[in-house]
């Protein structure tokens, strides 16, 4: 059976070459939005600059870059199952950490997996808050109570620090592909969906350091063949430059790649669906 590590990889190996896009997910117009908002002034001058750069590049309809077409409260309540699976998935290492199969790994290992961990739940606290801001309801967005994790090695992530962190890319890779994914159905939704574009940026910032921080520990701890950044567009975990999408004119590695929400599910369906 194929694992899910696997599948992804195997999406990496048929990427064209590379490209660009954007960035992705959510956050109402909330009296807490206003306050990200308020902080994020740099997000604003990236997402203009985001702008401006997609006015070089083919235009795209939002069903042709996102495959479903997402509202932004649907925008906010896929990110929010995302942050859930993450959030559970570092609260698991936690556990392990301390007396389960990752016991034995080195301290800088299990601080990131504190750090991490923490990071990702208070992601799920925000958006929580946009969901509700939207007229949503937090708790009607759920994961199983024991997700399939072992589909994405097709062995226990949890067993030993190698496999954690081969696993630990996959989860991240995807989380950041997924939140660029959304990026054009925010557009596209007018005023509403880029307040949400603002504080998602703000949280895809934090998700690509998550992605360059696993590498990193991967290569210093394991000494395996794999860099922070992005040598090759193989190491994308998708990009735009793939069949039934728009070509983008761009051709080096210096830019990262999307997934449509139908692409992230149907990757996360085993995990998701135990």
């Amino acid at each position: 059976m194929k694992t899910l590590f696997n599948l992804a990889f195997q999406q990496m190996a048929k990427n064209m070459p590379p490209r660009h896009n954007f960035v992705k997910i959510v956050l109402g117009s909330c009296g807490r939005l206003f306050r990200l908002m308020a902080v994020s002034a740099q997000a604003s001058l990236l997402v203009l600059s985001l702008l401006f750069l997609s006015l070089f590049i083919t235009p795209a309809t939002p069903a042709d870059a996102q495959g479903a077409v997402l509202t932004p409260k649907q925008v906010v309540e896929y990110a929010l199952t995302l942050e859930k699976l993450e959030a559970d998935f570092y609260r698991r290492a936690v556990v392990a950490s301390q007396n389960g199969g990752l016991a034995s790994a080195p301290q800088v290992a299990k601080n990131v997996i504190v750090s991490y961990g923490e990071d990702e739940a208070q992601h799920v606290v925000d958006l929580s808050a946009v969901l509700t801001a939207l007229g949503g309801n937090p708790d009607g967005v759920t994961i199983p109570a024991n997700p399939n994790y072992s589909a994405i090695l097709g062995r226990d992530p949890f067993a030993n620090p190698a496999d954690f962190l081969l696993a630990g890319q996959f989860v991240e890779d995807v989380g950041v592909a997924a939140y660029k994914g959304q990026v054009q159905n925010l557009l596209a939704a007018g005023e509403a969906g880029k307040t949400v574009l603002a504080g998602a940026l703000e949280i895809h910032t934090v998700e690509a350091r998550h992605a360059a921080g696993i590498r990193y520990l991967r290569q210093t701890l394991l000494n395996v063949d794999v860099r922070p950044w992005i040598r090759m567009p193989q190491e994308v975990l998708y990009n735009e430059n793939r069949d039934g999408f728009p070509v983008i004119p761009f051709s080096s590695e210096a830019f990262d790649g999307f997934a449509t929400s139908d692409e992230v599910l149907a990757l996360l369906s085993p995990i998701l669906n135990p």
